[in-house]
């Protein structure tokens, strides 16, 4: 099959790597796949033009942000009307941006499935921000009228693109996944490199943006309470940047743990979760309500004993056998559950086994399958587009 990956984005963390994934592993499947896009996908790669204006970016007032997103937006329908001249593909996945209404142009000339990640307006409630609400939902029903199927990552989001207007019965959800190679390559580390392996000593580690809403401030509070009582046991790896990497530089020397944490910035997706196996513990902080973070698919691949807030929409890909959740927002219920991680090494390498074995049914390749499959059917009527059931469905 001729299909057509279109997307809006500037990202060069978790967005960027999602759409690479998902190209990559339609190839893999046999799919004859083009990208098209304002930006070439490159994760993870600070140095590019698109890069630095994706940092000017952030300082800038909404509106600001959002006519230039609208200005990119042609450049992207340009693209678009090249990549269209030999003839139309036999399908489009569009990944969905705001105020977008090229998926709807497009499901004029072949099918088209939008790809919806976590709503936006929670992402700018988060930050305080403001966008144009009418015109944005005006435009995300028509792409949900026009197109073959809606793809969004939580039954959260679904329950938010539902109350927008968009049809319930072509919204599926799709959470992240990883690659069938990324699975067998955490499977073999996995065995190499046991967590908790060495008594008295465990390493934290987080592996993502440095977005405001991961939280890894939290991750950074707790270490200072585990240190306090346990000196010198425990140390943190953060792999990644972002806009607040500065201030929790800042942090972890206010905080006197300049000699207990490891900033090792931004890898290339390969190298990034590599690094995972020399984690005795992943963590993720904290998160938005609405999406399915791509780095606890990734921490369970590498069969780490896995901590995450307690939130519906992780506990719906994760069951407590999987994972330990924590009191969100809490430092001193997130370094508990550190202790009791540390002090239990053998039941917290079967938690991780168990959550690797869950997430054979999260490669991008069974869940790209199953999309298409859907897309197939006509008039689907909702569901997961996974192959095995998360925990609470």
């Amino acid at each position: 099959m001729r299909i057509l990956l279109s997307y809006g984005l500037l990202g060069r963390g978790g967005d960027a790597v999602q759409v690479q994934s998902m190209a990559q592993a339609l190839e893999r499947l046999g799919h004859d796949v083009t990208l098209v896009g304002a930006a070439p996908i490159i994760p993870y790669e600070f140095g590019t033009s698109a890069a630095h204006l994706r940092r000017m970016l952030r300082g800038l007032p909404w509106w600001v942000k959002d006519a230039l997103g609208l200005a990119l937006r042609v450049r992207v329908n340009r693209s678009l009307r090249r990549a269209l001249k030999p003839g139309a593909p036999d399908l489009v996945i569009h990944r969905a941006g705001m105020y977008d209404v090229t998926g709807t142009r497009l499901a004029k000339i072949c099918p088209v499935i939008a790809h919806l990640d976590a709503p936006f307006a929670v992402e700018r409630a988060y930050r305080g921000e403001r966008y144009l609400k009418s015109r944005h939902e005006r435009a995300m029903c028509s792409l949900g009228e026009s197109s073959r199927l809606i793809l969004t990552p939580s039954e959260a989001a679904k329950t938010h693109y539902e109350a927008m207007g968009i049809p319930a019965g072509k919204i599926v959800v799709m959470p992240n996944g990883v690659s069938r190679e990324q699975l067998a390559l955490g499977q073999e580390w996995s065995r190499r490199h046991p967590p908790l392996s060495t008594k008295g000593h465990c390493t934290l580690g987080f592996v993502g943006s440095l977005s405001r809403w991961h939280g890894v401030d939290l991750l950074l509070m707790a270490l200072q309470l585990l240190n306090r009582e346990h000196a010198g046991s425990f140390r943190l790896r953060v792999v990644g940047r972002g806009e607040e990497f500065d201030r929790l530089r800042e942090l972890t020397r206010t905080l006197g743990l300049g000699a207990q944490v490891d900033w090792l910035g931004a890898m290339a997706q390969r190298q990034a979760f590599e690094e995972i196996a020399s984690f005795d513990i992943a963590v993720l902080p904290h998160t938005l309500s609405t999406g399915a973070p791509m780095k606890l698919f990734e921490y369970a691949a590498m069969a780490r004993p896995m901590i995450a807030p307690d939130l519906p929409n992780l506990r719906a890909l994760f069951s407590a056998d999987e994972a330990r959740f924590f009191t969100p927002e809490s430092p001193e219920a997130l370094a508990g559950v550190v202790l009791d991680l540390a002090a239990n090494s053998e039941c917290a390498r079967e938690l991780g086994l168990r959550a690797q074995k869950r997430v054979e049914g999260y490669t991008w390749e069974s869940i790209l399958e199953n999309v298409l499959r859907l897309a197939q059917l006509g008039e689907p009527r909702g569901g997961a587009a996974r192959t095995n059931e998360a925990p609470g469905q």
